[in-house]
C-alpha cells in the first residue's frame, strides 16, 4: 500500500517537471521569437528609410548639365542603380523579411538570425552605396557651377597677363622663352577646359581649370619678380661689385694690407655667382636665385664691414700706440721701485726662494713686453700686416700689461705687509709685557704668601718666550715666519698665565678663610687638630687648593658644606 503511494507521488512529480520545462521552454521560445520580430522591424524601417530617400531628384539635377560624355554615362549609370534598388533590390529584401518571419514562426531561431544579419549587411551597403552616389552627384553639378563661375576671370588674367608680357619682353631678356611655353600651356588648357565642358566631362574639366589657375598665378608671380631680379644681378650688383673694387684699390693705395683678406677671389666668385643666376632666372627658378642674389648682397655687406674694421683698427691703433709706450714706462718704474724696496727689504727680512723668483719673473716679463711693443710699433710702420691683426695684438698686449701691473701692485703690497707684520708683532710684544707686569702688581697687591712652584714656571716660561720673540726681531734679515710663530706662542702663554695668576689669588684667599673658618674646630679631637696643622703648612707653602681639600677634610663631621658657606661669606 505504502509502495503505491510512493510510485503515484513519483510519478505525479515527473509530470509536474515536464510541464515545467515545456512552460519554461515555450517562454523562452516566445522571448526569442519577439526579438527576431523586433529585428524585422527595424529592417523594414530602414530599408523604407532607403525607398524613401530623395534619389530621384539628385539624378534629376543631372539632367540640368550638358547631357554628353561622362556626364551622361553617369546619369544613366545612377538611374540605373536606382532602379535596379527599387525594382529587384527592395522587394527581394521585402520577401528575406517574410522568410525571417517565418522561420521565427517554426524556432528556426538560428537561421532567423543569420538571415537578418545577411539582411542588416545589406541593406548597409546600399545605404553607402547611395552616400557615395550622392557625394559624387553633389560634386559633379558642383564642379559645373564653380567652373562656370571662374572660368570668365581666368581667361580675363590669361589676357591681362598676355598683353603685360608683350608690353615688358625685354625686361624679362632670356626668361621670356619659359614664360611664353607657360603661358601657351594655358592657352592650350583653356581649349582643354572648353572641349571638355562641352562633352560633358564636368569634372576632368574641373581638374583642367584648377591645373591653369595655378599655372597662370605662378607665370603672374614670375612676370612680377623676374625684371626686379634683373635689374639686380644685371645692374645692381655689377655695380656694387665695381664699388667695392674701387674701395679696395683706393685702400691699398693709402697702404693697407689687403691680401691676406683674401677679397679678390672672392669678388670674382660672386661674379660667377650672378652668371649662374641669370641661368636660374631663364628656367623661371626665382626663388632659387632670389636666394642666392641676397647671399651676394650679405658677402658685400661683409666685405665691407671688414674693410671698415680694417679703417677703425688702423686708427685706434695709431691713436693707441703712444700710450701704450706711456704705460709702459709706468709700468718699469713701478718695477723698478720694486726692485728697490726688494733689495732694502731683503737686508732687513729673509725672503722665500718663491718670493725672490717671482720678482725676478716679473723683470723677464718686462722685457719680453718692451720687445712685443716694438714688433708691434715696427708691423705697424712697415705696413706688413693688417690693421686688423694689429690690432688683435695691440688689445692682447694691453691685457699682458695689465696683469704685469696688477702682480707688481700685489709684490708691492707683500712687502709692506712684511712692515706691517713687524710693526704688529712688537706692538704684540709690547702689550703682553703690559699685561705681565699688570699681573704682577696684582700679586703684590693681593699679598698673598706666594706662587705654586708650576705657576712660578710658568711666568718665567713667558718672559722667556717674550725675550724669545724680541730677540727673532733683532735678528737680521729678518725671518718674520718665525717671529710670527714665537709671538703667537707667546700670546698663548701670557693669556694663560693672566688667568693662572687670578685664579691663584682666588685660591689663596679662599683657603685663608676657610682655615680661619675650620679653626673652631680645632680642639674637637687630635685628628682635627693635625689636619688643621697640615692645611697650615701647605698654605705657607702655597699650595691653596691642597690647603683647602685638607681643611675641608678636618671639619667634614662636624659641618658640612665649609667652602660654600665661607665662599657665600665672602661674596656677601
Amino acid at each position: 500500500m505504502i509502495g503505491a503511494r510512493e510510485g503515484s507521488s513519483h510519478v505525479v512529480y515527473l509530470i509536474i517537471t515536464i510541464l515545467a520545462l515545456v512552460v519554461i521552454a515555450y517562454i523562452f521560445g516566445m522571448y526569442i521569437r519577439k526579438n527576431v520580430y523586433k529585428d524585422v522591424d527595424k529592417l523594414e524601417e530602414k530599408k523604407n528609410g532607403i525607398m524613401s530617400r530623395p534619389i530621384p531628384e539628385e539624378i534629376a539635377k543631372v539632367k540640368q548639365l550638358q547631357m554628353a560624355g561622362e556626364t551622361e554615362q553617369k546619369f544613366e549609370l545612377w538611374r540605373n542603380d536606382w532602379d535596379e534598388i527599387i525594382g529587384q533590390i527592395m522587394p527581394d529584401v521585402e520577401e528575406t523579411l517574410f522568410d525571417i518571419e517565418e522561420y521565427a514562426n517554426k524556432y528556426q531561431i538560428k537561421k532567423a538570425k543569420e538571415l537578418a544579419r545577411t539582411t542588416t549587411d545589406r541593406l548597409e551597403s546600399i545605404d553607402t552605396q547611395l552616400d557615395i552616389m550622392v557625394d559624387e552627384i553633389e560634386q559633379l553639378v558642383t564642379s559645373e557651377q564653380k567652373n562656370r563661375a571662374e572660368i570668365g576671370e581666368l581667361r580675363e588674367k590669361y589676357s591681362s597677363l598676355s598683353s603685360e608680357l608683350l608690353k615688358k619682353r625685354g625686361s624679362f631678356n632670356e626668361a621670356i622663352q619659359k614664360l611664353d611655353e607657360n603661358m601657351d600651356i594655358v592657352k592650350k588648357g583653356l581649349n582643354s577646359f572648353d572641349e571638355a565642358t562641352k562633352e560633358g566631362s564636368y569634372l576632368q574639366a574641373r581638374q583642367e581649370l584648377l591645373s591653369l589657375k595655378e599655372t597662370l598665378l605662378d607665370v603672374e608671380i614670375q612676370a612680377e619678380r623676374i625684371p626686379k631680379l634683373m635689374v639686380q644681378i644685371r645692374t645692381t650688383i655689377p655695380g656694387e661689385i665695381k664699388n667695392l673694387e674701387a674701395g679696395i684699390a683706393d685702400m691699398q693705395e693709402k697702404g693697407y694690407q689687403l691680401e691676406p683678406l683674401v677679397l679678390e677671389p672672392k669678388l670674382q666668385e660672386m661674379k660667377k655667382e650672378a652668371d649662374d643666376i641669370l641661368k636660374d632666372l631663364e628656367n623661371l627658378q626665382t626663388e632659387k636665385a632670389e636666394e642666392r642674389i641676397n647671399s651676394i648682397h650679405q658677402q658685400i655687406e661683409q666685405i665691407y664691414d671688414t674693410l671698415d674694421e680694417e679703417v677703425q683698427s688702423k686708427q685706434q691703433t695709431l691713436e693707441k700706440l703712444p700710450h701704450l709706450k706711456h704705460q709702459l714706462e709706468l709700468t718699469g718704474k713701478a718695477l723698478h721701485k720694486l726692485l728697490q724696496e726688494l733689495s732694502h727689504v731683503q737686508q732687513s727680512y729673509r725672503l722665500s726662494k718663491e718670493d725672490v723668483d717671482s720678482q725676478e719673473g716679473l723683470s723677464k716679463q718686462m722685457t719680453e713686453m718692451s720687445k712685443q711693443l716694438q714688433v708691434i710699433v715696427d708691423v705697424t710702420e712697415n705696413e706688413k700686416q693688417t690693421f686688423t691683426s694689429i690690432f688683435e695684438m695691440v688689445k692682447e698686449w694691453e691685457g699682458r700689461l695689465q696683469e704685469l701691473t696688477e702682480q707688481i701692485k700685489q709684490s708691492s703690497g707683500k712687502l709692506y705687509e712684511l712692515r706691517e707684520e713687524e710693526m704688529k708683532a712688537k706692538e704684540t710684544i709690547s702689550r703682553l709685557r703690559a699685561v705681565m707686569l699688570e699681573g704682577k702688581r696684582v700679586l703684590r697687591k693681593s699679598n698673598i704668601p706666594g706662587l705654586p712652584a708650576r705657576a712660578l714656571e710658568r711666568l718665567e716660561e713667558g718672559d722667556q718666550q717674550i725675550q724669545e720673540a724680541v730677540d727673532l726681531l733683532n735678528q737680521v734679515p729678518l725671518e718674520m715666519i718665525h717671529v710670527n710663530e714665537k709671538v703667537e706662542n707667546a700670546i698663548s702663554i701670557i693669556e694663560e698665565n693672566d688667568e693662572l695668576i687670578s685664579e691663584t689669588i682666588k685660591s689663596a684667599q679662599l683657603a685663608e678663610r676657610v682655615i680661619q673658618y675650620s679653626n673652631r674646630y680645632r680642639n674637637r679631637s687630635e685628628e682635627t687638630r693635625g689636619l688643621l696643622n697640615q692645611a697650615e703648612r701647605l698654605f705657607r707653602h702655597y699650595e691653596y687648593d691642597e690647603a683647602i681639600e685638607c681643611a675641608v677634610r678636618a671639619v667634614e663631621p662636624f659641618e658640612k658644606g665649609v667652602v660654600e658657606r665661607v665662599s657665600e661669606h665672602v661674596s656677601a
